[in-house]
C-alpha cells in the first residue's frame, strides 16, 4: 500500500507533466511557419484529431503492459524528435511541409500517450480518488494558454528541459498493471448490462464538451482573458472531486449542471455575459473528475481505455459547438433548456425524497420527450400565452402518465408531476426575467 505523501507526491507529478506536455505541443504548433493558413489549419487539425480520438487505442495499449514507464518514455521520445524536427526545418529557408506533418503526428501521438499514461498513474495510485483525477486533469488548460500566447523557443526548450527532469522522477511510479497498488473495485462477471452505463457517461461527456465551448462563444477573447479562462477551468476541475465527496457524485452533477445550463441561457439571451460565462465554465468543469470516477467503475481494471474513450468524444462536442447548426432551431437553447430542465425536475424529486434509480431515470427520459417538443412549438408557432398554458398542460398529463407507469400510484405521480413541472417553470420564468 503506497502511503499518503508518497500518494500526493506522485499526483503532483503526474500533474506538473500534463501542464508541461499541453504547454509544449502547443508552443511547437505556434512555431510552425507553413506556407499558408489553410496549411496550418489543418496541421492543428491532425494534431487534435491525433491526440484526442486515438486515446482509446493508445489507452488499451497501456492497460496492457506490465510496467507503464514504457509509456511515458515513448511519449517523451515523440515530443522530443517533434521538437528537434521543428528545430532542423527552422534552420532551413524552404523547410519542406513534410516536416511539419511529421512534427504534427508525432506532438499528437505523444499527447496521447502521455494523458493515457498519466490517467491510468493517477487511478493506480490514488485508488480512483477523484480529488486526485481532478488535480491531474487540471492544469492541462493552463498549459495550452501558456503554450499559445508565449510561443518561442526559449519556452518550448525550458518545457522540454523540464518535462525530461521530472520524467525521470516519474518513471520510478511504483505502478505496475494489477500489482502493488489499490485498484477500483472489480465488477462482478453476471453484471456484464454494468458496461452499458458507458454509454450515458459518454454522452455526457460529449455534451459537456459543447457546453464548455459554446459559453464563452459570445464573448472577444484576448489573452488576458484565455487565462481568466483556463484558470477557471482548472479551479473547477481540481475542486471538482472535492464537491463530489462532500455531497455525492449524483447530485454534484445534477446541481453543476444545472447551473452550467442556466448560466448559458443567460448567455444566449442576457447583456453582461462574463459573471455567467466565468460561474459556467466553473460548474460545469465541476463534473470532469466525476465521470473519469464513474468510467474506471465501469471498467475497472481498463482505466486507460475509459480515460482514452472520455477523451475521444471531446471531439465531436468541440466540432458540434463550432460548426453551423443545419436544424431550423438553436441547438445550445434547446440544449440549455433541457438540461435546466431535467436538473430542477430530479433536485425535486430528491427533495421529495425519491430514491428509485428507475424514476429518476424515467424523469430524464420523460423530460426529453416533453420539454423538446415543447421549446419547437414555442419557436416556431410564437410564445403566446394561450400557446404556452396549452403546452405546459399537455405536458403536465404526459408526465402524469408517465411517473404513474414508473410509481403505480395517482397521488403520488399528480404530485410529482405538478411540482416538478412548476418548479422548473418558474426557475426559467426567473432566469428569463432576470436576463
Amino acid at each position: 500500500m503506497i502511503c499518503f505523501a508518497s500518494k500526493w507526491t506522485s499526483v503532483v507529478v503526474t500533474t506538473s507533466l500534463h501542464f508541461l506536455v499541453d504547454g509544449l505541443c502547443l508552443c511547437c504548433l505556434y512555431l510552425i511557419q507553413p506556407r499558408d493558413a489553410e496549411e496550418l489549419l489543418a496541421l492543428f487539425l491532425t494534431y487534435n484529431l491525433l491526440a484526442f480520438t486515438t486515446q482509446p487505442l493508445t489507452g488499451w495499449w497501456t492497460d496492457h503492459l506490465r510496467r507503464l514507464h514504457w509509456v511515458l518514455l515513448l511519449s517523451i521520445g515523440l515530443l522530443t524528435t517533434a521538437v528537434i524536427l521543428l528545430m532542423v526545418s527552422g534552420q532551413q529557408l524552404q523547410a519542406s511541409s513534410l516536416f511539419y506533418w511529421l512534427v504534427a503526428i508525432l506532438l499528437g501521438m505523444g499527447n496521447s500517450l502521455f494523458h493515457v499514461w498519466g490517467g491510468k498513474t493517477t487511478v493506480m495510485v490514488a485508488g480512483n480518488d477523484m480529488r486526485a483525477l481532478g488535480i491531474f486533469v487540471s492544469t492541462g488548460a493552463v498549459g495550452l494558454v501558456v503554450g499559445m500566447t508565449c510561443a518561442g523557443w526559449w519556452l518550448a526548450a525550458g518545457m522540454l528541459l523540464t518535462m525530461a527532469l521530472i520524467g525521470g522522477f516519474a518513471v520510478h511510479i511504483p505502478v505496475s498493471n494489477g500489482k502493488s497498488v489499490p485498484q477500483v473495485s472489480k465488477q462482478p462477471d453476471h453484471e456484464s448490462l454494468t458496461y452499458l452505463w458507458l454509454i450515458p457517461i459518454l454522452i455526457f461527456v460529449l455534451t459537456r464538451s459543447f457546453l464548455g465551448e459554446t459559453l464563452p462563444s459570445n464573448l472577444e477573447k484576448n489573452n488576458a482573458l484565455l487565462f481568466v479562462l483556463a484558470a477557471t477551468a482548472m479551479v473547477g476541475k481540481a475542486g471538482g472531486g472535492w464537491v463530489a465527496r462532500k455531497w455525492g457524485v449524483g447530485t454534484s452533477i445534477v446541481a453543476c449542471v444545472g447551473v452550467a445550463a442556466a448560466c448559458l441561457l443567460w448567455t444566449i439571451s442576457g447583456t453582461n455575459r462574463l459573471p455567467a460565462v466565468l460561474i459556467g465554465v466553473l460548474t460545469i468543469n465541476f463534473t470532469m473528475p466525476m465521470t473519469l470516477y464513474l468510467a474506471n467503475r465501469v471498467l475497472p481494471e481498463r482505466e486507460g481505455a475509459a480515460f482514452g474513450l472520455l477523451a475521444a468524444v471531446l471531439i465531436p462536442g468541440y466540432l458540434f459547438a463550432h460548426m453551423s447548426s443545419p436544424l431550423p432551431f438553436p441547438i445550445d437553447f434547446m440544449l440549455a433548456a433541457l438540461l435546466l430542465t431535467i436538473s430542477v425536475e430530479l433536485g425535486m424529486l430528491r427533495l421529495l425524497g425519491e430514491r428509485r434509480r428507475k424514476v429518476f431515470i424515467g424523469a430524464v427520459v420523460l423530460n426529453i420527450l416533453t420539454n423538446i417538443p415543447l421549446n419547437l412549438i414555442l419557436i416556431w408557432i410564437g410564445s403566446s400565452v394561450t400557446t404556452l398554458a396549452i403546452g405546459e398542460l399537455l405536458v403536465l398529463l404526459v408526465e402524469t402518465i408517465g411517473y404513474y407507469i414508473l410509481v403505480r400510484n395517482w397521488k403520488q405521480s399528480i404530485i410529482y408531476s405538478l411540482l416538478c413541472n412548476a418548479t422548473s417553470f418558474l426557475v426559467g420564468a426567473l432566469i428569463q426575467l432576470i436576463t
